[in-house]
């Protein structure tokens, strides 16, 4: 389960380092060297056919997006799959990674999210896994720019915490559906649950939660 969540994982960013990570970092290699010379006081080959005032702002907008690269990979590393799933195994110690492993592979895949009979796991979450006793609800969220729009699906847990990843709108009712065989969650971007969910959770548990049995 780990080592395939943490491929998930890694196989998603090698776009995202082509991007921001390859490019600039050839970008520098090619014009660092003609910058530095010349904030030395030497007058570079390249300075006579091009400006300077452009090659800095090459390098110092290769220099941005290379430094984003760096904290992205930094971020991924001291937040691996593996960590999380050793953090989680600590605070539940009736829990055995052989009983993880086992609910992963009988668990039901959409857009690299397992969702098991116990659990759902998914590397780009910030918890791994979350449980499903403790899912209070379940909704989705959007983002829109100009040009696109990014949904969510959001799963807010039994403390106040809303666990978060991006989906396709299309997978959206199939995530709905999926969650709505267990009797304790509500489903649907109901806004009133959404807002007892923020505001008054009590209320909302005696809903469906504590009735439930969970």
């Amino acid at each position: 389960m780990v080592k395939k969540l943490t491929l998930t994982h890694w196989q998603g960013l090698i776009l995202l380092s082509l991007i921001i990570g390859l490019i600039p970092a050839i970008v520098l290699l090619k014009f660092a060297p003609t910058a530095i010379q010349s904030l030395s006081g030497s007058a570079p080959e390249s300075a006579k056919t091009k400006s300077m005032d452009n090659i800095y702002v090459i390098c110092l907008f290769a220099l941005f997006f290379l430094v984003i690269y760096v904290l992205i990979m930094i971020n991924h590393i001291t937040h691996s799959v593996g960590k999380k799933v050793k953090k989680y195994l600590a605070a539940n110690p009736g829990v055995t990674i052989e009983q993880l492993d086992s609910d992963f592979e009988t668990a039901e895949n959409i857009e690299e999210i397992w969702i098991g009979r116990k659990w759902t796991f998914s590397a780009n979450m910030d918890y791994i896994p979350v449980e499903h006793a403790k899912i209070v609800l379940v909704y989705s969220e959007s983002w829109r720019s100009k040009r696109s729009e990014i949904f969510y699906l959001c799963l807010g847990l039994l403390d106040g915490t809303v666990v978060k990843t991006i989906v396709m709108k299309k997978s959206l009712p199939k995530f709905m559906e999926i969650y709505s065989r267990y009797p304790h969650i509500l489903v649907g971007n109901n806004e009133k649950y959404i807002r007892m969910f923020k505001n008054d959770r009590n209320a909302l548990l005696d809903i469906k939660y504590r009735s439930s049995g969970v």
